[in-house]
């Protein structure tokens, strides 16, 4: 390879790594009746115990969100519920908040439960995790 071609690609590697490693981490459980999907671009915090369940038509959701860092994660949270044909249950507002902000401490974990709008029967939980702008 031509020395002046090895230095363009070198020069171009940089770029081309980051362009590769962007996106979410995604995490996902299915028990066959409700699917749970958690995107997450916080560095350093993990989704573990993943859980889902579905009594008389309301789903409940609930994973741990862990810290593996020693400073201290603010983190926001966005859920969404959907039902089998891909439509978001726009009421799920009125029984679980859609939007949490909360601090996630250096080398803690956190525990968190979702529960659907009742007789819904949503089939998919889509929740997003991302660092906060809110400090605390």
């Amino acid at each position: 390879m031509a020395p002046k071609r090895l230095l363009h690609l070198l020069a171009a590697s940089p770029i081309l790594l980051a362009a590769c490693s962007s996106g979410p981490t995604v995490s996902t459980h299915d028990n066959g009746e409700v699917a749970l999907r958690i995107e997450s671009t916080v560095d350093g915090v993990t989704v573990e115990n993943m859980r889902v369940r579905m009594r008389d038509n309301q789903a409940t959701a609930q994973f741990n969100l862990v810290n593996g860092d020693s400073d201290r994660q603010n983190v926001f949270i966005a859920l969404e519920w959907y039902d089998s044909e891909g439509f978001l249950l726009e009421d799920s507002m009125d029984v679980d908040p859609r939007e949490r902000t909360f601090n996630l401490r250096g080398g803690k974990g956190r525990t968190l439960t979702f529960f659907s709008p009742d007789g819904q029967r949503p089939t998919t939980l889509r929740c997003t995790v991302e660092e906060s702008e809110v400090h605390f």
